[in-house]
């Protein structure tokens, strides 16, 4: 069975809760955990989705282009990297609307796949949604159906399907969930694909699989660069963001050997003929 290969494409300093003026002055570090990760997928001739920030996007612009030679998508992660509930309906629109247009102009490719930053779609901001229909985004991975301090849309369908909004409709590709008697719990990727033992992700993804659901695996470049700065910011995100690093390459060669991965895009495509025949 084919499941879906995502990449959140920023540096270690991105998606943390520090300065401006940090982030400005940090080391750069993308090229090391990204050229890990890579290389990793080319060994099995492996394709994957990659989510780039504007910015990113932009400094690195050389990275956008050999991934889309690579036969690699391209989708967008925004632009400021915040959470989309802190955002106004307007903001959100133009933030987006600019980043997916800056990315298309480097990758010489239509970007048509969207992720929010921290899975932020959640009930307060299910409007992004409608947004992104309307801006003529086709997939959209942002909903995570759990519940969790910072994101999560507990009582989502988490099987992947189309949502209708007031602009149209676009394929919700949630992030994957397993049930346990009385509780949810995320299947695998970042944090949970570093803190689970492997046997763990390998049995929540094999349990998916019986049930004909694919798996939507998530992972950033920063979690394949384990020496990358240590700084200070709040407990709970400092928390998951260091937490055994060192472990993430050993299980990712382990995650390409025992199963199969691929596009968003592929697995859409795969979906949407499933539910035609």
């Amino acid at each position: 069975m084919l499941h879906a290969f995502t990449v959140d494409v920023e540096d270690w300093y991105d998606g943390i809760p520090i300065p401006a003026e940090t982030k400005r002055s940090a080391e750069r570090r993308l090229r090391r955990g990204l050229e890990v990760l890579t290389d990793s997928l080319a060994e099995r001739s492996c394709l994957a989705t990659f989510f780039f920030l504007g910015p990113v996007a932009r400094e690195y612009p050389d990275v956008v282009r050999d991934l889309v030679a690579g036969g690699h998508e391209i989708g967008c992660h925004g632009w400021s990297h915040d959470l989309l509930y802190s955002m106004s309906r307007e903001r959100f629109r133009e933030e987006t609307a600019d980043a997916r247009n800056l990315i298309e102009d480097i990758a010489g490719v239509p970007v048509t796949s969207y992720r929010a930053a921290y899975f932020s779609v959640t009930e307060s901001s299910l409007w992004a949604l409608d947004v992104l229909a309307e801006l003529g985004f086709q997939c959209d991975s942002s909903v995570f159906p759990v519940k969790n301090w910072r994101y999560g849309l507990p009582d989502f369908d988490p099987v992947p399907g189309p949502v209708t909004t007031q602009s149209g409709t676009i394929f919700e590709f949630p992030l994957s969930v397993v049930d346990y008697p009385g509780r949810r719990l995320p299947a695998t990727g970042g944090a949970y694909f570093r803190i689970y033992p492997y046997g763990l992700t390998r049995r929540h993804i094999r349990e998916l699989e019986k049930r004909g659901m694919p798996v939507v695996f998530y992972i950033h470049p920063w979690e394949l660069d384990p020496d990358h700065p240590r700084v200070a910011f709040h407990w709970k995100p400092r928390l998951t963001h260091y937490w055994n690093l060192r472990s993430t390459r050993a299980k990712l060669g382990r995650l390409l050997d025992d199963f199969s991965f691929g596009t968003l895009k592929g697995i859409e495509r795969h979906e949407r003929e499933q539910d035609r025949s």
